[in-house]
């Protein structure tokens, strides 16, 4: 080899060396770094990590739960004060019922003591309306009174009086009947609109979920920092994780269901409350329209005997939609009571 080539040949070596000497440092000092990480610092930052994933998936459970237990007590108190109303409308209806009969053998009486000495049809005067009576034979017993037994026609004339207060407390009590059954439907109506916006329970039902996962992901990272060596009993922070563990991760996805399910036969119940309460409003508001009141002849007598059944049943039907309602908003609130207790008896642990 020339000897003018021998400089440069050296001064290529030196480069090469300056240039791969610090890539080599980098690597052993990382290599150093890498081994001064040990596998109980690897467990711990995994834990914690676990820890700071509970934390966020397992905290305000207890609010949105209160939520629910609130809606609960709403729809409560909503078909409970329907249930007592369609309980008043049924004993009201039950009252006008027998008033009802009263006055029709009140009539039945005052016609056969008009005609008991013959010269009219008791049948006739029977079937006649207040007005026909007040306007046609109410006149001729007055003038009667001279002319016949007094006692007899004051008897008749007294009779009358009484029916017509009986007419009258009838009149009221359908009234009564009627708007009662208006307040049963209002509370049923509001008792499916509230069940009915809060009975998707898709995000509550996730965050539970997600929290029982985080929980058992911290479980088996506890376990972990135990395996390789780290003693429970000696880091206080061992025992605050093993305290979350046992407090959270409890509350279960079939009771969050329950909910769902619950809230949905709430509202099913309220629709069919609201459904017979317009029919029955709409037929006790009928049967004590003056049209349907005034028809004395067998086939009015008939209707309005049926329109009153037909109202009074729709009372007693929902009582039983009432109490149905009541009994699974009660049930709601008793079940999410209990999963409040377990949420905010985790979150005090958080």
């Amino acid at each position: 080899m020339h000897m003018s080539y021998l400089p440069r040949l050296f001064s290529c070596l030196m480069c090469a060396c300056l240039c791969f000497g610090p890539l080599h440092a980098d690597t052993d000092l990382e290599t150093e770094q890498l081994d001064a990480i040990s596998p109980i610092d690897t467990a711990l930052d995994n834990m914690f990590s676990a820890y700071e994933t509970v934390q966020s998936f397992c905290g305000g459970l207890s609010a949105e739960l209160s939520q629910i237990s609130g809606v609960s007590i709403a729809g409560a108190v909503a078909s409970g004060v329907g249930t007592v109303a369609s309980g008043g409308a049924l004993a009201v209806g039950l009252a006008k019922q027998q008033t009802d009969k009263e006055v029709a053998d009140m009539s039945a009486q005052i016609a056969q003591q008009i005609c008991d000495n013959g010269g009219c049809d008791a049948d006739t005067i029977e079937a006649m309306s207040p007005e026909e009576f007040a306007q046609k034979i109410l006149p001729l017993l007055i003038q009667g009174i001279e002319l016949e037994n007094q006692d007899r026609i004051n008897g008749i004339i007294s009779m009358k009086v009484e029916q017509d207060r009986q007419i009258a407390k009838s009149k009221k009590l359908g009234n009564w009947r009627t708007g009662l059954l208006a307040t049963s439907t209002g509370t049923n109506l509001a008792t499916a609109i509230i069940a009915g916006l809060n009975r998707d329970q898709t995000e509550l039902l996730q965050q539970v979920t997600a929290c029982n996962t985080a929980v058992a992901q911290l479980r088996i990272a506890y376990d972990h920092a135990i395996s390789i060596g780290i003693n429970p009993l000696k880091e206080f922070y061992m025992q605050s994780i093993n305290d979350t563990i046992s407090n959270c991760g409890t509350l279960n996805v079939a009771d969050v269901q329950k909910i769902e399910k619950r809230m949905t036969a709430v509202m099913g119940t309220g629709i069919a409350g609201t459904a017979v309460g317009v029919v029955g409003t709409a037929t006790s508001a009928s049967a004590n329209s003056a049209q349907v009141r005034n028809d004395n002849t067998a086939a009015g007598k008939k209707r309005e005997k049926t329109l009153n059944t037909v109202a009074n049943v729709a009372s007693g039907t929902n009582v039983v939609l009432g109490t149905v309602e009541t009994g699974l908003n009660a049930s709601m609130i008793t079940l999410t009571k209990k999963m409040i207790r377990t949420a905010r008896q985790c979150e005090d642990t958080l």
